[in-house]
């Protein structure tokens, strides 16, 4: 990448749909710029020439890499400054213009205050690891561990190359500390004919991590990193690694080793940990190795594992061994050399070569891939604004697929219930996803939404609506919380890298998706939408209640509201003969210029395995020859399934009904009104006081 140009770069990761390699890139670049010189004539004091290119109010410096399309105006000079420099520079409030042979390439405001914190972690974290290597390794500086014996001068270098090596007598020796346990006896690390290993390259390019090892072996992947089996060898070998800006090698080696004490109770630590070299590190990168004997579960025999942890600044890097005692005692050439060709590609680990400008300060605060809106991974991280933004179109896509649910199901029920299969899951889906991401954000597991579930169905199941109530409220306000006011992990976390700024777009988005929520609240809290619930009990419908009688059938399964003692209709013995053993109880009344209608059917072993289709027959039965459908809603009545049904009559009368299914029972209250618009607050409170007891 050094040979080519920003405008290059620029193109090439426009075209890959990510900018993070421009990024990279910007900020080692020298680009020319004019700038102003200060009064007092010292050329150190400068600043940047802005201007308002477009004339709407927003300033930015122009730079470029070709001084000639740069224009100076008069008295200003120009100079040469890198990215990061000019970042750096620049004043408060204003942007970046940067010339390219065709048109400009703009970097807004928020995305140069994304640079501008990004150079300062880089620097801090510089001046804190220009702090003495003691701080660190106190031990080391104590001479309490032996240095590694160094290569006699007739070995011959490591060949570059995957071709085979010519037998090299390496007789380096992994040096070790006086053991911490009882003495265990080593080999010397003998001769090792690397040609007969036929060395292949592995590289984990997330990390930047590159190492050799025998073709012979297998290779497979695991949920951190790799793993490779080498039944010649006898030996099981693990690596893995991950960015962790701010953590030292010091840190990172006593975190493995806890958790091998931790999770591996049956190893006992061999010695102390010493320290390693890789052939091509130059104190850019440190290893430290720590080995452990035992016999782990299912083993007949004693193994060795060794731990060797690579650092070096902002990523961290594991490579265990696992060989019975005697095979890795014989073998130690090749753990040696496996270690000694490890290397950690600096392009790869940190974000960004260090411009001059800054005195070779680094830094990683590389810009994540952002997940998309829709989509079934649950990898990776999202910003507080951009969930928010995101969450209006997930809510509008299961509004959607309800309203054209409701439209299809009674002109094709299959239709509908496929659509409501198909759909709501996916959308509930894209939702908890988005919870998810947010949560990664804050480096929390998304585990933590599986209970909170787990508890809202306990309590449906229960049907205990006030623990259902609670938890959802509690849950409602947790997910607030998160979602606009616990920032996000600076730097990487857990779950990857931290995302970029957020356009203009996002922000607009999760602004009107905050003020919705809040219109919701204010609706809800006013009452004023009270009287337009599914099923409302109008303002006109007290004296009604007052004037009605509490009427159940047999057995006291429900109980309605009549303004008056129904009748019981016999049934027709054709009908009874046709019945069977369906029990079937109709009542009757007329009062007001209205008729009431109430039944229950017992089914016993004849109810259909489909609860819909009791519901549909019913549906047609209220809706008879001369009705025309104006409303079917579900309803739910302490857990039972059910429906409402209002159906026009000719005339501008209205027929509604209600019924539920429970068990092998099926229970309906009707009325019919001659005139639906006077009729509406009887209909209302007589289906609003049908109630399962």
């Amino acid at each position: 990448m050094s040979s080519e140009t920003f405008e290059q770069v620029l193109a090439a990761a426009q075209a890959a749909g990510s900018t993070t390699q421009a990024w990279k890139k910007f900020v080692n670049t020298r680009f020319f710029v004019a700038i102003v010189r200060s009064a007092d004539g010292n050329p150190k004091n400068f600043t940047l020439q802005l201007a308002d290119a477009d004339a709407d109010g927003n300033i930015a410096v122009r730079i470029s890499e070709q001084r000639e399309r740069l224009v100076v105006g008069g008295g200003n000079t120009l100079v040469t400054l890198s990215g990061a420099e000019v970042v750096r520079r620049l004043q408060a409030e204003a942007g970046i213009l940067v010339a390219l042979s065709e048109g400009v390439f703009a970097i807004a405001r928020d995305r140069v205050d994304w640079l501008r914190k990004g150079i300062e972690a880089a620097r801090a974290r510089a001046a804190e690891k220009a702090q003495p290597a003691a701080a660190s390794f106190p031990s080391l500086e104590q001479g309490s561990l032996p240095a590694p014996a160094s290569a006699p001068d007739s070995a011959p270098a490591p060949a570059p190359t995957l071709a085979p090596l010519a037998p090299a007598a390496a007789t380096l020796t992994l040096a070790k500390a006086a053991p911490q346990s009882s003495p265990v006896t080593r080999n010397q690390v003998g001769v090792l004919d690397v040609a007969a290993l036929k060395p292949r390259n592995v590289t984990m390019p997330k990390i930047g991590l590159e190492f050799f090892v025998p073709a012979s072996w297998q290779e497979s992947a695991t949920a951190t990193g790799l793993r490779f089996t080498g039944t010649e060898h006898a030996c099981t070998v693990e690596a893995s690694g991950f960015h962790r800006p701010n953590l030292s090698m010091a840190q990172w080696l006593e975190m493995r080793l806890a958790l091998v004490r931790q999770e591996m109770r049956y190893l006992t630590q061999d010695g102390e940990s010493y320290p390693f070299e890789g052939e091509l590190w130059r104190g850019r990168v440190t290893g430290m190795a720590t080995e452990f004997t035992g016999t782990f579960p299912g083993d007949a025999c004693e193994s060795r594992y060794l731990v060797a942890c690579i650092w070096t600044d902002g990523v961290l890097a594991s490579i265990t061994v696992r060989a019975p005692a005697g095979a890795f005692e014989e073998q130690r050439a090749l753990w040696k050399w496996l270690l000694g060709r490890v290397d950690m590609n600096a392009s790869a680990a940190s974000v960004y070569s260090p411009p001059a400008s800054l005195g070779g300060i680094g830094g990683d605060w590389e810009e994540a891939e952002t997940p998309p809106m829709f989509g079934f991974s649950l990898a990776g991280r999202m910003g507080r604004m951009r969930v928010l933004a995101y969450s209006f179109p997930v809510m509008l896509s299961l509004a959607v697929v309800g309203i054209i649910a409701a439209v299809l199901v009674p002109a094709s029920k299959a239709l509908g219930l496929t659509l409501l299969v198909a759909g709501v899951p996916a959308c509930i889906w894209f939702s908890v996803r988005l919870m998810v991401l947010r949560m990664h954000d804050v480096n929390l597991s998304g585990k933590w939404l599986a209970g909170a579930f787990a508890l809202m169905l306990l309590g449906g199941v229960l049907q205990n609506w006030i623990m259902l109530g609670v938890l959802f409220v509690v849950f409602w306000i947790a997910s607030m919380v998160i979602y606009c006011f616990i920032p996000g992990t600076d730097g990487e976390n857990d779950y990857g890298e931290q995302p970029g700024p957020n356009s203009t777009l996002v922000n607009v988005g999760a602004t009107l998706f905050i003020l919705l929520q809040f219109g919701q609240i204010g609706a809800a809290s006013s009452g004023k939408y009270n009287n337009r619930l599914p099923f409302p009990v109008p303002r006109g419908s007290a004296a009604a209640a007052k004037a009605s009688v509490p009427f159940s059938p047999p057995g006291n399964p429900f109980t309605v509201a009549l303004p008056g003692v129904p009748v019981k209709v016999a049934l027709p013995a054709a009908m009874v003969q046709q019945l069977g053993e369906v029990e079937l109880h109709q009542y009757q009344l007329a009062a007001g210029g209205n008729v009431y209608t109430v039944q229950s059917i017992d089914y016993h072993d004849r109810m259909p395995d489909n609860r819909f289709d009791v519901m549909d027959a019913m549906q047609r039965s209220v809706m008879a020859k001369d009705g025309t459908l104006m409303e079917a809603t579900p309803t739910l009545l302490k857990g039972a399934t059910g429906r409402q049904v209002k159906i026009g009559t000719p005339g501008g009368g209205l027929r509604a009904a209600r019924f539920a299914v429970v068990g092998t029972h099926f229970y309906m209250v009707s009325i019919e009104v001659p005139d639906a618009a006077k009729g509406a607050a009887a209909t209302d409170a007589f289906l609003a006081s049908f109630k399962l007891n």
